[in-house]
């Protein structure tokens, strides 16, 4: 009896071990682009300061409190968009991935455009994303945009 406990005990373990590997190598592992990375390594900085206390650091949100960004059809589907609401922040109803939020998100003012371009970088290439690098000029042309 012991031995079965023991057995399905230490499946469950090395299950659950394989599972968060999986989700480390879907993140900075996946990225062999150099210059991607870098930016990602810095952006997964930025992100945990400043994005993942509502986020999550797996990007999954707050149920129905907070959109998620992995998987997040929203953020896909306009990436100047993102970068308007990381610096100037959200109020109002959206729609991520079938489910409406209303919770504003608030303003990054002081956040620099290189630091919009790590954290979108890091966010636009891990979770199943490859965008590849956002930099700085980028965002500068993206807030100059009005929604």
């Amino acid at each position: 009896m012991y031995r079965i406990f023991f057995l399905i005990s230490s499946l469950l373990f090395l299950a659950a071990c394989s599972t968060n590997e999986k989700r480390e190598v879907s993140t900075l592992a996946s990225i062999k682009d150099t210059k991607v990375l870098q930016y990602a390594i810095e952006g997964k900085n930025l992100y945990e300061a400043y994005c993942a206390n509502c986020h999550q650091k797996d990007g999954t949100g707050l149920g129905k409190l907070i959109p998620p960004l992995n998987p997040s059809d929203y953020m896909v589907e306009d990436i100047g968009r993102t970068a308007r609401i990381i610096k100037y922040g959200q109020s109002g109803e959206i729609i991520v991935n079938g489910q409406v939020y209303n919770q504003a998100m608030p303003a990054n003012p002081r956040l620099t455009n290189l630091e919009i371009a790590r954290i979108m970088t890091y966010i636009y290439n891990i979770w199943g994303n490859k965008e590849g690098v956002i930099d700085a000029n980028q965002i500068e042309e993206f807030l100059k945009k009005k929604d």
